[in-house]
């Protein structure tokens, strides 16, 4: 959506009531809950502790609505929507939100689970790579040093403990070890759901990464102006529109897994699909 309507105040409170009630959620820890009967609870079996398909969702989720929340707190702070900051937030939203959708939108339970433990262990050997690189950097105080080796260790641990788990659920621990690929977990749920997920956390990204093409495409032209000594600097900036145009970006997309999370969070009727995917995908706001 490149073409925006008009914004209203309206519009904003929308989105800040919308926002209020998931950070509400979040802060609860006995939200989302399960019912015995649903696919998740079902899922749960034979996971390790604080791995279960329903835990990592619920963390992603999490996650996503306060990149979201801080984006929009970023522009009533500020004063101004904040050209850079804003787009660079959304696209973590997106990104949590689009991972999340990922692991629902496996096949069948064996699928959700591999995918579950595939987040997992991302997450664990990212860590454990960085605690390994402080305990060992000489410039690091030696207390600091002690308490990262302590921290690498215990995510090795982890490591080991969630790849055991591999041979319990049937699944093969190769699928569960290779890298996880964001852009092809985003690809993968804009296919099975007929969304442009990818393309708008791509723009997103253009922006975090400090790259030029995107405020190119996507920001209004304020002035040119040639530095003193040779070389041109394009000032350019994000129009209300464009910002809340960006906001309802990361909104669709926690609403896109909020709409599956909470299909299967729900009691699975007799013969009910493995599969859970909220169907028809839900309209971003426009």
């Amino acid at each position: 959506m490149l073409i925006e309507p008009p914004t209203s105040e309206n519009d904003w409170e929308k989105l800040g009531l919308w926002l209020q009630d998931k950070q509400r959620l979040s802060a609860d820890r006995n939200s989302y809950q399960l019912d015995s009967k649903s696919l998740l609870a079902l899922d749960q079996q034979g996971m390790p502790a604080g791995t279960s398909v329903a835990a990592v969702v619920r963390s992603l989720l999490d996650s996503a609505v306060d990149d979201l929340a801080s984006a929009f707190a970023l522009v009533n702070s500020a004063g101004r929507p904040s050209p850079v900051g804003i787009p660079t937030l959304v696209r973590g939203s997106i990104e949590l939100a689009g991972v999340g959708m990922w692991v629902l939108t496996a096949t069948g339970r064996a699928g959700r689970q591999e995918r579950a433990l595939r987040v997992a262990h991302d997450s664990l050997i990212n860590g454990k790579k960085f605690f390994t690189h402080l305990s060992q950097e000489p410039t690091a105080p030696p207390e600091t040093q002690k308490d990262a080796a302590v921290a690498a260790k215990n995510h090795d641990s982890q490591v080991r403990n969630l790849i055991a788990s591999c041979s319990f659920l049937g699944i093969e621990k190769k699928l569960v070890t290779r890298p996880l690929s964001r852009t092809d977990a985003l690809k993968q749920v804009d296919k099975a759901r007929k969304t442009t997920f990818f393309s708008e956390w791509q723009l997103c990204s253009g922006f975090a990464h400090g790259f030029s093409w995107a405020p190119q495409f996507f920001h209004d032209f304020l002035y040119t102006h040639t530095m003193e000594g040779g070389g041109t600097l394009t000032g350019r900036t994000m129009g209300p529109e464009r910002t809340l145009t960006t906001l309802h970006w990361g909104q669709h997309a926690i609403n896109e897994l909020l709409g599956s999370f909470n299909q299967g969070r729900r009691p699975a009727p007799p013969g009910a699909g493995m599969t859970i995917l909220a169907m028809p995908p839900i309209k971003p706001e426009t």
